[in-house]
């Protein structure tokens, strides 16, 4: 009888113990629990960090007047959406009282999500609902409108903005604007559309001499508040250099005329 009295206390003392690990490795489990796998469901208003988690498709661009172009190249994409993030991790939002001389708009398009729209101005971006404005971004947001500028003046949206009916087309000469003529419309369209885009521009000579001919589209996109103006200015009568003054960045684009 008091070997099975002692045998039953061992057995109590053992059970006793077994509980109580089991408590602390309950509690610790709680206190300390390991995070697993979780799916989360972007809502339709979301963060616009969040969105960089998307894969990106297609960024569209539109020009006031020119029209949209569209960017699908996968290295652009990702150098878009780097710049992107990175202006919204380093920037601040700030007040601003003056209105955009050239504002760029346009939207990037995602696999698994919602297009989100943007907005560049000289020293603004917009993405979604968060603006950076601070001017420690100034520089990078001027890049990044610079570039982008620089891939809508294409032939194509050029030319297309000298026949577009809506729009006027003059030659400047000696300080006075003379509308193109239907015929010289027609061949100066066709002219710029078949001309070839020129990347390494640094052996002209002649950009400080006065173009043989220097025309000025009005775009018709600014509603009578004010004057949108591109200028096409030819030169040797075998380049065109295009440019827009409510552009702050400078950006021009530099044709050779196709001589077939």
């Amino acid at each position: 009888m008091p070997e099975e009295k002692k045998g039953l206390t061992w057995f109590r003392l053992i059970l006793l113990q077994v509980v109580v690990g089991c408590l602390l490795i309950g509690i610790c489990a709680y206190s300390f629990r390991i995070p697993v796998d979780e799916v989360h469901i972007v809502p339709p208003q979301q963060d616009g960090r969040e969105m960089f988690a998307g894969v990106p498709m297609r960024v569209d661009v539109t020009y006031p007047g020119l029209g949209t172009i569209s960017i699908d190249d996968p290295k652009e994409l990702l150098k878009l959406k780097a710049s992107f993030a990175d202006l919204l991790a380093g920037g601040k939002q700030q007040p601003q009282s003056k209105q955009p001389r050239l504002l760029l708009t346009g939207s990037i398009a995602y696999l698994d999500q919602e297009d989100v729209p943007f907005q560049i101005e000289t020293n603004a971006f917009r993405f979604g609902a968060e603006s950076v404005n601070s001017l420690n971004v100034s520089a990078d947001i001027r890049k990044l409108q610079s570039m982008l500028i620089d891939k809508t003046l294409t032939s194509a949206t050029v030319g297309t903005a000298i026949e577009a009916a809506d729009n006027e087309v003059y030659s400047l000469r000696q300080g006075e604007l003379t509308p193109l003529s239907p015929e010289e419309r027609v061949t100066l369209t066709s002219q710029v559309r078949s001309a070839i885009r020129v990347i390494d521009f640094s052996h002209f000579d002649f950009l400080a001499e006065q173009p043989d001919a220097h025309y000025v589209v009005q775009l018709a996109d600014s509603g009578g508040a004010k004057k949108h103006w591109l200028h096409v200015d030819r030169y040797n009568n075998a380049y065109f250099v295009v440019f827009d003054l409510l552009d702050e960045t400078n950006q021009r684009a530099y044709f050779k005329l196709n001589a077939s």
